[in-house]
């Protein structure tokens, strides 16, 4: 007979526990080993979230009135991470409780100032009410949110949001930040040398849903739901409540064509990735099988509202991945984030040391911005005399003008109508950009900068369209500065649909979707039956177990597939298939392969 550790007996202590399932939670057990309470303790002291929590704790008490805790955060963290790496990550609270009263030997009880308690149902509730108001004191003081985790008429929920000390609720969410994303960081200590050594900082940022076991409610009606704090998921769209939406408007009617609704929270995560074969400061990567490379690990996560400001929580975990010392490479992001305004988003990950790659709205090709006579077309400067064909190829593809052979000549040739940077960005970002046609080595050929005639036949020529105000500042000078927030938005490196960005946009974006994958087949992170104490705090928690059970399965598979000085590899590592060639990818798909006769 086995037992449900989620249902509702298990986390109802008013109802008290029946006898015939405290038999079967005592059938369950198993002693904790030593090893595995000296893994959960250096596990706690390596993310250093007790004493945090101690003094947010300490902070708020009124008075050193009141009795002493029988349970201390570090030994319900303890018992929660015990828990984790015996359950696939999951955290039960019933279990943990079990574990901490029941599981560990006299000598560990006692280096965890855990009391004696009977070893009776009675004993159980006591022991479960001592650590479950621990709990809910620890989440207390790192909930962002101003509301009860019950149903509240929307009158008084609005109320309750109105009259919130939101500076309070802010320093709230930072700690909440903070704890989660020290619980992930224990997870990839053990590995740190070895993961910065064959890392280029590159990573991936995307946002995936998270069920809450609460149910939901549509926004018109009277009461909230029992987890306020979370909101609709849809598929299609920008992910919002489809109620928020007028009847009869455009989104309407794409949200009820969704193919995927569900109540609760979208976790974003930061994921890493490798695009380069010289990691920074790190081994040379060359000759090392593909294999061996560092694997897709999470490095920081915020947890918030499906579709509630993704830029800014992106932005958040960021800078917690930027302040614990991980240096910056290339970030991919999908369309929700270039879409946001530049001080959200764009602004803030460039002063992080990051250089975005992402992919564009079919409405937001072509000429996206102009500075000087330049063109910034699909992210990359231009001659202001690019011609119209190739102003338009990628649209062209999409919407069905053109082939994808065509499209593929199309992106080739207008490379070398492309402004060239003149030196490395100066300390401000601003960035010193050369005419195609100026310099010793020009790409097209200009009657105005009589150095690039002659060239070659092969140089493409530029004809200026004369105006009344003269040629655009651009061509009349070699080259122009472009300040960093000159077409911020859409601007990147990487020239779009180009081999370079192919391979760093998809093996960044496929790194990001690979863990979201991973962690949802093991950990389950998007099943709400993992997580049914409700609020955006114990939701966050609990899911940082999770993702550092995740990772810490990844680190534990790749470890063995690499060999070390004493002994050869325990496993080999899992076959890939063979990547396709970045050069024949297009927007409709890739390009078919020659044949024998060509």
């Amino acid at each position: 007979m086995s037992i449900d550790f989620n249902a509702p007996e298990a986390h109802s202590c008013a109802a008290g526990f029946s006898s015939a399932w405290f038999a079967q939670l005592r059938d369950r057990r198993q002693p904790v080993k030593a090893s595995e309470l000296v893994h959960a303790r250096r596990f706690i002291d390596r993310s250093g979230v007790a004493p945090l929590l101690n003094d947010a704790l300490r902070q708020t008490r009124k008075s050193n009135a009141g009795r002493v805790r029988t349970v201390t955060p570090y030994a319900l963290f303890v018992g929660m991470t015990l828990a984790a790496f015996r359950n696939h990550g999951r955290v039960v609270l019933a279990e943990v409780i079990d574990l901490l009263a029941y599981q560990l030997t006299p000598t560990a009880r006692a280096q965890l100032s855990l009391p004696v308690w009977p070893d009776t149902a009675a004993g159980f509730e006591a022991a479960y009410q001592a650590a479950r108001r621990v709990f809910h004191a620890c989440e207390s003081v790192m909930d962002p949110s101003a509301l009860p985790k019950r149903r509240l008429p929307r009158a008084e929920a609005l109320r309750l949001e109105q009259e919130a000390d939101h500076e309070q609720l802010a320093v709230r969410g930072q700690l909440l930040v903070e704890v989660t994303n020290r619980i992930v960081e224990a997870s990839l200590t053990p590995a740190r040398r070895m993961i910065e050594e064959r890392w280029d900082g590159s990573v991936a940022v995307d946002a995936t849903p998270i069920r809450t076991f609460s149910r939901g409610v549509s926004t018109t009606d009277a009461l909230t739901s029992t987890d306020p704090d979370a909101a609709f998921y849809v598929r299609e769209g920008d992910h919002r409540d489809p109620s928020d939406t007028p009847k009869g408007s455009e989104k309407a009617k794409r949200a009820k064509k969704a193919k995927r609704v569900l109540y609760g929270y979208e976790a974003t995560l930061v994921v890493t990735g490798t695009t380069s074969d010289t990691p920074r400061g790190g081994i040379p990567l060359p000759a090392q099988a593909d294999e061996h490379r560092l694997p897709a690990l999470t490095l920081a996560f915020t947890v918030h509202k499906p579709g509630h400001a993704p830029a800014g929580n992106a932005v958040t975990a960021l800078r917690n991945v930027r302040r614990r010392g991980y240096t910056a490479g290339w970030l991919a992001a999908d369309r929700a984030y270039n879409a946001a305004v530049p001080e959200a988003f764009h602004i803030p990950v460039r002063d992080l040391g990051y250089r975005p790659i992402w992919d564009y709205r079919i409405d937001q090709l072509g000429i996206q911005e102009s500075h000087a006579g330049a063109l910034l077309v699909d992210g990359t400067w231009y001659c202001p005399s690019l011609p119209e064909p190739l102003l338009t190829t990628t649209a062209d593809i999409l919407n069905k003008k053109i082939d994808k052979a065509t499209w593929h000549a199309r992106i080739h040739a207008r490379a070398a109508y492309r402004l060239r940077p003149k030196a490395a960005p100066d300390p401000r970002g601003a960035r010193r950009m050369l005419c195609p046609a100026a310099g010793t080595h020009p790409t097209v050929a200009c009657h105005l900068k009589s150095r690039s005639l002659g060239k070659g036949h092969h140089l493409p020529v530029v004809d200026i369209t004369p105006t009344p105000a003269g040629p655009p500042a651009i061509c009349r000078k070699e080259s122009l500065t472009f300040a960093r927030d000159v077409g911020i938005r859409y601007w990147q490196e990487l020239d779009h649909g180009l081999a370079p960005w192919v391979h760093h946009y998809f093996r960044l974006r496929n790194r990001v979707e690979h863990f979201n994958g991973y962690a949802k087949d093991q950990e389950a992170i998007e099943r709400s039956r993992t997580r049914r104490i409700r609020g955006i705090a114990a939701q966050s928690l609990l899911l940082a177990f999770q993702i550092a059970h995740a990772n810490h399965r990844k680190l534990t598979a790749w470890l063995s597939t690499l060999p070390t000085e004493a002994q050869p590899a325990r496993r080999r590592p899992s076959n890939r298939h063979k990547p396709k060639n970045p050069r024949d990818w297009t927007p409709k798909g890739y390009l078919p392969a020659p044949s024998p006769e060509s």
